[in-house]
């Protein structure tokens, strides 16, 4: 209890889906526990992650037309929010635009770190009670 002569101690609760060499670092020299979940809550289904080229870029906008017509939902990761001058990659900004002209009736949304945490909150509303069926973050 607070007051007391008995120090407390703190409880902290990290989370890296990658392990980058800070959190390896701060894992090492913390003294912290490292926890691994490597398998699905139950009744989860599986995920399936899939990595094309450009060139098949219409091919995946025709399996998200049907996925979505068959109930999934999808999401649509971007390794920019907005074009960079730096690199030539694709941006979530530009995605969304473009998925919402190629899939007309179908709700699209957009989520990116530059939102804020009201408007995030909203979109992954949106998306969680399946009111949107594509995210682009």
């Amino acid at each position: 209890t607070w007051g007391s002569t008995v120090p407390l101690e703190p409880h902290l609760l990290m989370m890296s889906a990658t392990p980058i060499p800070r959190t390896l670092a701060m894992t090492y020299f913390a003294d912290l526990d490292v926890s691994t979940i490597d398998e699905l809550p139950p009744g989860r289904s599986p995920i399936v992650t899939k990595v094309f080229t450009e060139s098949k870029r219409h091919d995946v906008v025709d399996k998200i037309r049907s996925a979505v017509a068959d109930g999934a939902q999808v999401y649509w990761v971007c390794p920019l929010v907005e074009e960079s001058e730096a690199v030539d990659l694709r941006n979530a900004t530009e995605t969304h635009a473009e998925l919402s002209a190629a899939l007309p009736g179908v709700s699209v949304g957009l989520l990116h770190g530059r939102m804020s945490p009201t408007d995030k909150a909203a979109v992954m509303a949106q998306f969680s009670g399946g009111a949107m069926s594509v995210l682009v973050a």
